[in-house]
């Protein structure tokens, strides 16, 4: 650590005051707090404890979970336990053995309601049967009769004739008119913007550029290069 890092002490006439402070204030406050911790340990091993283990404990083990613990055995559950066991399991078995004599005491009524059931299933397995091939059947062979009528007799030969217009008709048309969109497209390009620039050009911009390079550029550079000539700079 350098020199400039190190704390100067205080002067004696400030350190001795603080020092003579905390041992007034301080002191006494950490030594009633060692005090306090003792005393509560002390009570807590030689008062509290023996209390509970031999006073609390006891009290509540003897008189409130013994009599609970007898009231609930004896009072509850095995009078619960004869309950079931005398009273509720035989009036089941009752209830069950007057339930299979009744059910078996109606034997001819159940079979009497089998026998009508299945005269009923009988009955409607003949009109089934009858409908199907007194209406169904018919039905649907004479819509398949229609359908295939619809289809052989409409629906193919329209089919040919749309092929036939599309591949005779409308193809050669389409391309027709194609072609000739094409060509008045290029005919129009060729005689409205083509020919009229071309002629322009040819009488409006090709006669002025010949005569200025002849009567005016061209005199100009000769006379340039003979000028330069003369001066011996050429």
């Amino acid at each position: 650590m350098s020199g400039r890092d190190e704390v100067e002490p205080l002067p004696g006439f400030i350190a001795w005051p603080i020092r003579v402070l905390a041992v007034v204030f301080v002191v006494p406050v950490r030594l009633a707090w060692e005090l306090f911790t003792i005393v509560t340990r002390f009570i807590g091993r030689y008062v509290l404890r023996p209390v509970y283990e031999y006073v609390l404990y006891p009290v509540l083990y003897y008189v409130l979970y013994v009599p609970l613990r007898w009231i609930v055995l004896n009072v509850l559950w095995r009078p619960l336990v004869w309950l079931v066991k005398y009273v509720v399991a035989p009036l089941f078995g009752l209830l069950w053995d007057g339930l299979v004599w009744f059910v078996r005491a109606l034997g001819p009524f159940w079979r009497l309601l089998g026998r009508a059931l299945l005269e009923a299933a009988r009955a409607i397995g003949w009109a089934m049967r009858l409908l199907y091939r007194y209406l169904l059947r018919p039905l649907g062979l004479a819509l398949a009769w229609v359908m295939v009528a619809l289809y052989r007799y409409l629906l193919r030969p329209l089919g040919y004739a749309i092929a036939f217009v599309w591949r005779w008709v409308v193809v050669p048309v389409a391309r027709a008119v194609g072609w000739a969109w094409n060509h008045s497209v290029v005919l129009l390009w060729r005689y409205l913007v083509v020919i009229p620039i071309s002629w322009v050009w040819r009488t409006m911009v090709v006669p002025p550029a010949r005569w200025l390079r002849a009567a005016v550029l061209h005199p100009i550079a000769e006379t340039t290069r003979r000028v330069l000539a003369t001066l011996g700079l050429r």
